[in-house]
């Protein structure tokens, strides 16, 4: 949850040294799936810093792309190659919003991630 006007500064999912700094995290971050639980009216953007606009982007006065928050879509994004190289160019950021901003996120790591952050085998095994 983000609060109106809090914001996220730029950084990335992976990590250039995820094998030794992510080790107990489950390694790399492979992909980023951002689903956004309510409409921002105005703001909450999230802005991808290093990547250049598109047609498809939610704001034309960006220069950089930019997903604008609506209820019920989902951001997938891969801030790592299948080879778990980090990729700088998924530098991204959430953006101040005037209302509240919610929003669900699960990482894809190359290794399944150990408790206390992941679940136990007997809970896997129930899904």
């Amino acid at each position: 949850r983000y609060e109106s006007g809090q914001v996220l500064a730029p950084h990335f999912d992976a990590n250039q040294a995820a094998e030794v700094e992510d080790a107990n995290r489950g390694g790399q971050t492979l992909a980023t799936l951002i689903v956004y639980l309510n409409d921002v009216d105005k703001g909450g953007l999230t802005r991808f810093g290093k990547l250049p606009a598109t047609n498809t982007t939610s704001d034309p006065r960006e220069k950089n792309l930019t997903v604008k928050p609506k209820k019920g879509e989902a951001l997938l994004f891969f801030p790592a190659d299948r080879n778990s190289r980090f990729d700088e160019m998924m530098e991204h950021e959430g953006c101040p919003a005037d209302d509240e901003k919610w929003i669900a996120r699960i990482w894809r790591h190359t290794s399944r991630v150990p408790q206390p952050f992941g679940l136990s085998e007997k809970n896997l095994s129930t899904l």
